[in-house]
């Protein structure tokens, strides 16, 4: 015979129901998702659009940019050029 001493009851715990000799997992319901509908339809595309006309407009600001940097660079490379001929006339006086 089994006392109430001897007889332990293990309360269960956690979300998944393990503890002590519960070895088995329930796993939590499956949750519908909703059904695609023409409002999301329309805010996919619209989120497109508005991503391909900022595409749009930041690309060739992109590019104007570079090409404006390539340029700086020449005409920095070039007034050395010329500050070095300078120093080295001034140097051969």
């Amino acid at each position: 015979m089994a006392t109430k001493a001897n007889a332990k009851q293990s309360p269960r715990q956690g979300a998944n129901n393990r503890s002590g000799n519960d070895s088995y997992y329930i796993p939590p319901p499956p949750v519908p998702s909703p059904a695609p509908n023409e409002d999301s339809q329309v805010g996919f595309l619209i989120a497109f659009l508005s991503m391909v006309i900022v595409f749009a407009l930041i690309l060739p600001i992109i590019g104007f940019m570079y090409l404006d940097i390539l340029e700086a660079k020449k005409e920095t490379k070039r007034q050395q050029e010329v500050m070095q001929r300078l120093i080295n006339k001034v140097e051969e006086k």
